[in-house]
């Protein structure tokens, strides 16, 4: 009885000179350490201090095109890419789950039974069977102390990657938003130009009956005819083209907003306007954390961060505790009785000494992750401006040749009025007009362009910019 007092007062005691000892023996060498690579901060890329935001979320409001406005929702709604951005949103946070349970006590329950056979059971008196029957059932509990942060670590990767998803996604409904705005934007021009192009196909046929006319009293050699043939062919062939980029838009839609190809052949846009005058600062250290593919890889970086840690944290120590309680019994008609009754507890320790270089080996992997992410993360900002920067050269570029087009345009509305008025006085005669109109319309065409690559370059912009993504607000 004295003894087994003694037994229970001195296990503790024998567990902690066992862990003392355990750590003081040391653990298996991490090898070589090399220092991580860095991230680029905004002193090396000569960035200005961080200014106010100036790109509203629905950037493409600004439009006011109900249309368009229902595209964009359509596509946010039901576009494949998203709903796959979704699943994987979806898988992340179970991933983490999965961790997170891991630093938290298990419970399992556990029923059996087992039949041995041994010769020597029939030496037992009152048995001659060489085999006996034992039932079990219990609870067995485990819970895994984490002094050296390993699962700690391993839910902070976990939760790395799932904000790291969380911003790919942001960034895949920015994208699909700039999609759907250049494309409507390509149907709104295409439809334009055909109606010009119809009027300037019209001209060039009037041009040729005036022109056969003349030929027929004589006053033309037939071969005058020859240059208003080829104007009519290139219209023609233009129009084409142009019916062929119309169609290729509407599909283009229409897998956009998860639809069949001929979903959006019904689809009449507004009219194509210039697009609005955005709020233009210079580039500055505010764009770092505004772009959602630039959070993503940052946020990469902060998972392989972790997970460095997580993978050191295995050369220490493992210390765990399993407690057990339920009934045992050879006879299944005792197993349920107090005398059957049994429990315990197993604390362990283990340390991990030689593995043949596998733990360094790990360690070595996400020591090379954690710098391919930063290299990564490098790569993206670098992008990110010279993206920023020629979306704000195109855009000043784009009003450029807006505003020459336009004044192209009011120059080429005069010269069509006064060759109109020089008709009524009777000073030229109608094909001189008809060249007038011709030219009229061919400069309306090319303010059309001009107005499309202001959209699009306008649409560029904001997307480069981030598109109104804020990262505290974004979903994770």
């Amino acid at each position: 009885m004295e003894t087994d007092k003694v037994n229970k007062k001195s296990w503790p005691q024998a567990a902690g000179v066992l862990l003392i000892s355990a750590v003081l023996s040391g653990c298996a060498s991490f090898g070589p350490d090399a220092a991580p690579d860095q991230m680029v901060d905004t002193d090396q890329l000569k960035l200005a201090v961080a200014s106010q935001q100036n790109v509203r979320a629905d950037w493409w409001r600004q439009l006011n095109d109900p249309e368009l406005d229902r595209l964009v929702e359509a596509t946010l709604k039901d576009s494949p890419s998203l709903k796959l951005a979704d699943a994987r949103l979806r898988q992340a946070r179970a991933a983490v789950g999965i961790v997170e349970s891991k630093d938290g006590p298990q419970l399992d329950a556990l029923a059996n039974a087992v039949q041995i056979h041994a010769d020597p059971l029939k030496a037992i008196p009152h048995n001659d069977k060489d085999y006996i029957n034992a039932y079990t059932a219990a609870l067995m509990g485990s819970w895994e102390f984490d002094f050296w942060g390993k699962n700690h670590a391993a839910v902070s990767a976990a939760l790395g990657q799932q904000q790291a998803i969380a911003y790919e996604g942001q960034q895949t409904r920015l994208l699909l938003t700039q999609a759907v705005v250049a494309q409507y934007t390509q149907l709104q021009r295409g439809l334009a130009l055909s109606k010009l192009l119809s009027q300037r196909l019209a001209i060039a046929q009037s041009r040729q009956k005036l022109t056969q006319a003349r030929i027929n009293a004589g006053l033309l050699p037939g071969d005058n005819q020859r240059g208003n043939e080829v104007s009519i062919e290139r219209l023609q062939q233009q129009q084409s083209a142009l019916d062929n980029d119309i169609a290729r838009s509407r599909h283009a839609l229409a897998a956009l907003t998860g639809q069949a190809p001929q979903q959006q052949d019904g689809l009449s846009p507004g009219q194509l306007d210039a697009a609005p005058e955005p709020a233009l600062d210079k580039l500055d250290a505010n764009l770092l954390g505004r772009r959602p593919d630039i959070a993503a890889q940052r946020a990469r970086v902060e998972s392989m961060s972790a997970s460095v840690k997580e993978a050191r944290a295995e050369f220490y120590p493992n210390v765990k505790l399993t407690v057990f309680a339920g009934q045992s019994s050879l006879q299944m008609d005792q197993l349920w009785k107090s005398e059957s009754s049994l429990w315990g507890f197993m604390p362990a320790i283990s340390l991990p000494i030689f593995h043949s270089g596998q733990l360094q080996s790990n360690l070595s992997k996400q020591q090379a992750g954690y710098d391919m992410a930063v290299q990564q993360y490098n790569q993206a900002v670098f992008d990110a401006l010279r993206d920023a920067s020629d979306a704000v050269s195109g855009w000043q570029n784009s009003q450029r040749q807006l505003r020459q087009t336009e004044r192209a345009l009011q120059s080429s509305r005069k010269a069509n009025d006064s060759m109109a008025a020089r008709l009524r006085a009777g000073l030229i005669n109608k094909l001189s007009l008809l060249d007038s109109q011709d030219a009229l319309l061919s400069q309306q065409s090319s303010n059309i362009d001009a107005k499309a690559a202001s959209r699009l370059a306008w649409a560029t912009l904001n997307t480069a910019l981030g598109g109104g993504f804020d990262n505290q607000t974004a979903p994770r």
